[in-house]
């Protein structure tokens, strides 16, 4: 709706006004009413409205000595229409020369006044228009000059940028890089967001984008930098990353370079923007500011590439147990010593290929090891280290799995069949009669040759796999342990129980509570 002002020193007169014509017909509505031109000055300075409607004649100040003064601050884009009961060629044209929009005489007649606010609704839209078009060159100017600060490239009209820059400079004390990270398909809202959260701040511009990256220029006003001390950017990227969750809950990673005074600087802040970014692999939460961190190195340690012969030792031929604790040393490790994000990924690659090359060497498919998972040899996005520990640990564990099974396989004869098939299936119910049937065998030949090439039997078997995976459900979910023994085959809690304490010595809630800490 139109913002309009009432201004005439005749109570019947205001009345009127706001009975006999139907403003919001043409969207419009009333604001404010004022009895004189002096209210009616401070009333624009205050609401702005888009439409005053003013009488003539006023004591103190008349209606054309408000649009005068109006006009002499700097109100020229408000419109003006006049009301009086005279007829004088002579206020008509002053009133042209200040820029009235409309001359309304005394008594209103509603019919002229509905053709006026038409015309007047018309005029407004197309100025709206014009003035948003505007505004949007203003704003993708501003961000081209910054963008070519914050990655120091000259831009191409070096006086326009001047102006630009002046003109930014006016407004603000310094400057902030922000660097979003993202995951991309939740890009669309969080763009959304980036942008509702960046146009209601004083002076801030999104000046760089890619799929899963959004550059923030965040400038602080002089009244912000008065009452909140130089923290203002602080808490700037709070608010910003307090709206971002609201839409993807722990969705987002924020980076803060070190605020700078001088605009011709901002390409300083970035560059630290970038280096807060790298601590925040190593970092626990989901933002940081590059002064929390000035003191502070990464290392590139070569020597810590040992640790994955260790792990692969445990995958080739340890437990999964053995495999998930090398892990987790070995990442706590990383963390202790602020490894740089680029060597992590170089240690998660070299054992995404020796666990490929290991598989293959067995006969496996390496695109079968590779279904289902979020890491893979090249991939460099994952959102901190104990993400990247999270999925490699998976990774590897269904390594250790695939080369188990590819060796049995190679040892051949029917008990291999028998062990894979039981891998399969241990979570269902059968009798080893009804499975020494299934591969046309006696069933005590079965579990005397199972035996002997296992050293085990077909129950303790399905056993071991069973309690293997209530473990990695365990350690991966927080599903109860009674819905967990129901899930990997067993009907009485109690035997679940006892099978799972025989193994590990530990009640499922100690197990639990002892290796997800």
């Amino acid at each position: 709706m139109y913002k309009v002002l009432l201004v005439d020193d005749e109570p019947f007169a205001i009345e009127g006004l706001q009975l006999l014509i139907n403003w919001r017909r043409f969207g419009f509505e009333i604001n404010g009413v004022c009895a004189n031109g002096e209210e009616a000055v401070e009333a624009i300075r205050t609401s702005k409205p888009d439409l005053v409607v003013t009488d003539i004649h006023m004591p103190a100040m008349n209606g054309l000595e408000l649009i005068e003064e109006a006009r002499r601050q700097g109100y020229d884009s408000t419109m003006f229409v006049i009301t009086s009961g005279y007829s004088d060629f002579n206020y008509a044209r002053q009133a042209l020369r200040l820029g009235v929009s409309n001359y309304l005489t005394k008594p209103v007649d509603t019919v002229e006044a509905d053709d006026m606010l038409e015309r007047l609704a018309h005029e407004l839209k197309q100025k709206q228009e014009r003035e948003s078009h505007r505004e949007q060159a203003k704003n993708q100017e501003i961000r081209q000059v910054l963008f070519s600060l914050v990655t120091e490239q000259e831009y191409e009209n070096r006086e326009t940028a001047a102006h630009v820059i002046s003109g930014l400079k006016a407004q603000t004390s310094q400057w902030a890089y922000v660097k979003v990270r993202f995951q991309r398909a939740d890009s669309g809202q969080i763009r959304t967001t980036i942008q509702d959260a960046v146009t209601r701040e004083h002076c801030c511009y999104v000046v760089e984008h890619e799929q899963d990256v959004c550059g923030i220029l965040w400038g602080e006003s002089s009244l912000e930098a008065e009452t909140l001390q130089g923290d203002s950017h602080r808490a700037f990227a709070m608010r910003l990353l307090s709206a971002l969750n609201e839409v993807v809950p722990n969705g987002v990673q924020l980076a803060i370079g070190l605020p700078v005074q001088q605009l011709e600087n901002v390409s300083l802040s970035r560059s630290m923007a970038i280096q807060a970014e790298r601590f925040l692999f190593l970092h626990e939460g989901d933002l940081l500011f590059a002064e929390d961190i000035r003191e502070q190195r990464l290392i590139f340690n070569p020597e810590s590439l040992r640790e994955v012969d260790l792990i692969m030792e445990h995958v080739e031929n340890g437990s999964p147990e053995q495999v998930s604790q090398s892990i987790r040393e070995a990442f706590s490790e990383l963390v202790k010593n602020k490894t740089s994000p680029e060597f992590v990924h170089i240690f998660i690659t070299q054992i995404l290929f020796r666990g490929l090359s290991l598989c293959k060497e067995l006969g496996g498919e390496s695109k079968e090891l590779l279904k289902d998972t979020a890491i893979y040899p090249g991939h460099q996005d994952y959102r901190n280290i104990e993400e990247s520990a999270h999925l490699l640990e998976s990774f590897c564990l269904k390594c250790r799995a695939m080369a188990s099974s590819l060796r049995q396989k190679q040892l051949g004869g029917t008990q291999a069949m028998v062990a894979e098939y039981l891998q399969e299936h241990f979570r269902e119910t059968f009798t080893i009669k009804e499975l020494a049937e299934r591969f046309y065998m006696h069933p005590v030949h079965l579990g005397q040759s199972f035996m002997r090439k296992y050293g085990k039997g077909v129950l303790d078997m399905v056993h071991d796999l069973r309690i293997e995976e209530a473990i990695r459900l365990l350690k991966t979910s927080d599903e109860a342990s009674c819905a967990i023994a129901e899930q990997v085959g067993y009907k009485s809690y109690q035997h679940f129980l006892k099978q799972f304490e025989r193994r590990t010595g530990l009640k499922p809630a100690e197990y639990r509570l002892k290796f997800t800490q």
